[in-house]
């Protein structure tokens, strides 16, 4: 079982450019983190919504992160929007044992 570490924040529309570079800075911070497994980003331009979707090993460590990553966007959000980021902690559920899991990424 592992953790999952969702985060939300709105910039509006046209500030794909923004969202990249931010996205870009906060993901090499995370890389560097004890725990990190890995991230996937969501990026909604035409409605100015974006997530990223970060994985940790533990409860514990996906909490130190949000400690270091939180602060750093919400400063870096300052100055592009008003709009306050959100964040919330999930426990990961995997449907099928690791052999289906690899199984179903494989082209043959």
């Amino acid at each position: 079982m592992y953790y999952a570490r969702v985060v939300q924040y709105k910039l509006g529309a046209g500030q794909r450019h923004e969202a990249e570079r931010l996205t870009k800075e906060l993901d090499q911070v995370s890389r560097k983190l004890v725990g990190f497994r890995g991230s996937v980003y969501f990026f909604n331009d035409p409605s100015g919504e974006y997530r990223a979707l970060n994985y940790w090993d533990t409860k514990e460590e996906a909490e130190k992160a949000h400690q270091v990553l939180f602060p750093k966007l919400e400063v870096a959000l300052k100055a592009i929007t008003t709009e306050k980021p959100s964040c919330q902690f999930y426990q990961v559920f995997e449907a099928t044992d690791d052999e289906d899991l690899l199984k179903s990424h494989i082209k043959i």
